[in-house]
């Protein structure tokens, strides 16, 4: 069976990243390439999807993700979410703020969607998403880095 690809965000995949404000999941696994080329990954719960062709993220700015997409710019995103989505995104990844009102030592970066592969296998049902939460003593200051990245 033969991927399905989409030069945007289907439908269904826009609803699962649009989420609300204050939401962190499901989570998203984002991919950059270090220096010496090799493939490094990230979760990331401040993935949002603004359109069917733009992704919004909130990056600590010491963080090996945000140095490679300073550098190089391209990403990769892999989400899954039940019942049947599971997804890679191919883009290009910029910094449109890098220091943050909420949080100085945190930027902001967009992703512009350039492919989405739908690896879903028919015979399967994804039961459950990455998840996480934030702790309560950190839960003011993930809700005003949300905000202000949503604002945008």
């Amino acid at each position: 069976m033969s991927s399905q690809r989409y030069g945007s965000l289907p439908q269904d995949v826009f609803a699962v990243l649009h989420k609300s404000s204050g939401t962190i999941n499901p989570i998203a696994v984002v991919a950059t390439v270090d220096r010496g080329g090799v493939p490094r990954t990230a979760p990331f719960g401040s993935l949002r999807a603004v359109t069917c062709k733009l992704l919004r993220l909130v990056s600590w700015r010491g963080h090996d993700t945000y140095a490679n997409i300073c550098r190089d710019g391209h990403v990769a995103v892999a989400l899954l979410s039940p019942p049947n989505i599971a997804v890679s995104i191919n883009g290009w990844a910029r910094v449109v703020r890098e220091r943050m009102n909420a949080d100085e030592h945190h930027a902001i970066v967009e992703i512009y969607v350039d492919e989405v592969k739908s690896d879903m296998v028919r015979r399967i049902v994804i039961e459950t998403p990455i998840t996480a939460s934030i702790l309560p003593e950190h839960q003011k200051w993930f809700k005003a880095v949300l905000g202000e990245a949503e604002e945008m």
